[in-house]
């Protein structure tokens, strides 16, 4: 059995969540795509609420950049994706991570049912209406409310 394995059940045993993640990252420059990625991967393993288990990356391929950034003389990026399995101490720590992070696909992976106190769901959702504010704040996103 794997050390990573042994940690999982550890932790999963004193409430904590194990999650699978994808990481992508894009970039025109290629040093700036590899460095971001890990970068990104090793500050979500120092939060105090997570514990890497397991991290891999492909290598880095190079893609036709989207139409908007040809226009501005972008003709190639840089893209390279992180696969990452990590336990969370709780659900809010999950809401966090994903928040914070932006993880291109995430999967809680165990335990297979998870009991949340009032006050987590609480802070989950105080969580995700801080985000809505903060991107409604730099202008680029908020709740539309219809008026009469």
């Amino acid at each position: 059995m794997k050390e990573s394995d042994i940690v999982s059940r550890e932790l999963i045993e004193k409430g904590w969540i194990k999650v699978w993640a994808v990481f992508e990252v894009q970039a025109a420059l290629k040093d700036v795509c590899i460095n971001a990625l890990k970068k990104h991967v090793d500050d979500l393993g120092a939060q105090s609420y997570v514990k890497i288990l397991e991290k891999s990356f492909t290598d880095v391929d190079k893609i036709d950049a989207p139409e908007g950034l040809k226009q501005r003389g972008v003709k190639n990026l840089f893209t390279q994706v992180s696969e990452v399995t990590f336990m969370v101490r709780d659900f809010e720590g999950v809401m966090n991570a994903v928040i914070n992070y932006a993880p291109t696909a995430v999967e809680i992976v165990a335990p297979e049912k998870i009991t949340i106190s009032m006050r987590d769901a609480q802070n989950a959702l105080v969580s995700v209406a801080d985000m809505m504010h903060k991107f409604a704040n730099a202008g680029i996103g908020g709740m539309l409310i219809k008026g009469e």
